[in-house]
């Protein structure tokens, strides 16, 4: 009788077990062991630029565009001078970018924050290795780092993407108090948001929109589709970093995504081509201004498309990564993904 009941509670454990480890899985925590890519290794453009002796720069230009290619010229002509390299003025604008005081005191304030990029390298190492799991044939872009003088936090160009150091100084930095950004941006200008920035950027850059329509469903689908992708790169990144939101602001969204996705049908937008009526649901920004309350965030439409695409691919299993990119139709991935959330 003692044996029959240690067996019992000895299949009561083991059942509650496979339980737990069934309701904790995740299809898209796979082990990337296997896969072998270079380690990401970062190029820092705005070392090269502010150690160049500012009397060598002729001397020193070939350099730059030996080792940055194409994008150099890009980012002198979005930062220092719009003609470009070829330009009589170049030398005098990037001579006067280095010298500058305000941008030297920036370049010292990003080398005390950031002496090395080790903890990037090694996340998008990892980011990229779970990317070529999926998509084994595509290229992965080479990473670099610069200072935009505040222009913009990420740029994509000839498969390099860049990260603007000046743009992660942390909420508080005096900078962007100074420059006057608001504050629902500043509050994710620090490294906490760094690599899930770099991988959104890039994702961004290499699956531009192909869906059949230019509506509201296709708009937020195309960002479900990223945002997936994303958490298929970055399994273990919480939803808030990757969305830029509180803590309560995320409860607020699944607290009302019944009413946000009702509001949607109701008011007959989710087949809307009205610019300013996709734009009220996904540009950035303090809030939603459908949805008056305090912790209601902006980009509320990306959000439901997000749980629109996680839908879709918890009830199709069998649809790949790359299946899910190449889809164009985002009326098929609404009716396949049985999305119905609950009041």
């Amino acid at each position: 009788m003692i044996k029959r009941i240690h067996s019992i509670l000895l299949l009561l454990v083991c059942a509650g077990i496979i339980l737990l480890a069934s309701c904790n899985n995740n299809p898209l925590k796979i082990n990337v062991s296997g896969i072998n890519i270079p380690p990401v290794k970062i190029d820092r453009l705005e070392k090269d630029m502010f150690a160049m002796p500012i009397d060598s720069i002729n001397k020193y230009t070939p350099i730059l565009e030996k080792k940055y290619g194409r994008f150099y010229d890009q980012f002198v002509i979005d930062v220092i001078n719009d003609a470009g390299i070829r330009d009589s003025t170049y030398n005098a604008g990037l001579r006067r970018f280095v010298t500058d005081k305000d941008m030297r005191h920036v370049y010292d304030t990003c080398e005390k924050i950031y002496p090395d990029m080790s903890f990037l390298e090694n996340g998008l190492t990892d980011a990229f290795k779970h990317f070529r799991y999926y998509f084994p044939e595509r290229a992965l872009p080479r990473i670099v780092t610069a200072i935009s003088g505040f222009n913009y936090a990420l740029a994509y160009k000839d498969s390099t993407l860049a990260i603007s150091l000046d743009m992660y100084l942390g909420k508080k930095s005096p900078y962007y108090i100074m420059l006057r950004f608001p504050e629902f941006k500043m509050l994710h200008m620090s490294k906490d948001y760094m690599l899930c920035d770099a991988v959104y950027g890039w994702l961004q850059s290499a699956f531009k929109p192909n869906e059949d329509k230019n509506d509201m469903l296709a708009a937020i689908v195309h960002e479900g589709k990223i945002r997936y992708m994303e958490d298929a790169l970055l399994p273990d990144i919480g939803d808030t970093t990757k969305m830029w939101y509180t803590g309560k602001q995320l409860a607020w969204c699944k607290e009302n995504e019944f009413n946000m996705w009702a509001y949607l049908i109701e008011k007959r937008m989710i087949y809307s081509t009205d610019q300013t009526d996709i734009l009220k649901f996904t540009d950035d920004g303090p809030f939603t201004a459908a949805f008056n309350h305090d912790f209601c965030p902006s980009r509320v439409g990306h959000w439901l498309g997000w749980q629109i695409v996680r839908s879709y691919m918890k009830n199709n299993r069998k649809v790949s990564l790359a299946q899910l990119m190449a889809e164009t139709n985002a009326d098929r991935i609404l009716q396949k993904s049985g999305y119905k959330p609950s009041k």
